[in-house]
């Protein structure tokens, strides 16, 4: 399924739904090769809202604080204890980024590379990356760790260099748009990694899922539970009727289901 979102203004008259099936049928007809996969029932059209001048102005005026605040006190770049180890040259702590990296086989000298993205810092992703090397069961945990192992089962010798290509903003509830995810497929389609899959360009933004209200109850009901005499309560909570009497001054925890 793919979706269509114009946005949406009151000052346009013409009825741009209407218009763009058409348009849709008169490219894609029935005998069209690619009618099966771009047709009215594989695409939908759905307005979207643009920011409105409240939201563009309050949008710039935060950027151009923060800005003005990060030159005003000294950030932290890079915690390593190594500090020549530093994966990328003591600015490891970046956030909200495109980064790459390039492995590098020391016997025949090939050169694969892989573009990736994190709205934490780069060294927790980093940390995780290394994770996924050295675990088998994380094996296919991203697609550079699939060629590292691959290298790794064929016993050939290689390096990993990682560097920086743009930082971006991720999702804001503010704003209602991540930069970082369209920067990413954008690299991808630049520079075309070798080890990147094409399915990525297609993907959804994953920076939205924790503002989701499901997740966000989620999260509720977990901090409310380790909450409970500083413990993770889930298997401490006792199913008790709505009317039970409290004893010794202790209130009784319902769980419904």
């Amino acid at each position: 399924m793919t979706w269509f979102n114009p946005p949406y203004s009151k000052n346009v008259s013409s009825n741009i739904g209407k218009k763009f099936f058409d348009l849709l049928n008169s490219c894609f007809p029935p005998n069209h090769k690619l009618h099966k996969i771009i047709n009215k029932n594989t695409i939908k059209l759905s307005y979207s809202c643009t920011p409105n001048i409240k939201q563009i102005i309050s949008s710039h005026n935060k950027r151009i604080i923060n800005e003005s605040s990060n030159k005003a006190r000294t950030t932290k770049l890079c915690n390593c204890r190594d500090k020549p180890s530093c994966p990328l040259q003591g600015k490891c702590l970046e956030q909200s980024l495109v980064y790459q990296a390039t492995i590098s086989e020391t016997n025949t000298n090939k050169i694969d590379t892989y573009i990736g993205i994190t709205e934490n810092t780069f060294k927790t992703r980093f940390n995780q990356h290394m994770s996924s090397f050295r675990l088998h069961f994380k094996k296919s945990a991203t697609a550079l760790s699939e060629h590292v192992w691959k290298l790794k089962d064929n016993k050939k010798d290689f390096k990993i260099s990682w560097k920086i290509i743009e930082k971006s903003a991720a999702y804001s509830t503010k704003t209602k748009k991540c930069n970082v995810c369209p920067s990413e497929k954008y690299f991808i389609l630049e520079k075309k990694p070798t080890l990147n899959e094409r399915k990525e360009i297609l993907s959804t933004c994953m920076h939205t899922r924790k503002y989701l209200l499901k997740n966000a109850k989620e999260s509720r009901r977990t901090t409310d539970e380790l909450d409970l005499d500083g413990h993770d309560g889930a298997n401490e909570i006792e199913a008790v009727p709505d009317d039970a009497p409290e004893e010794d001054g202790e209130k009784h925890c319902v769980v419904r289901k």
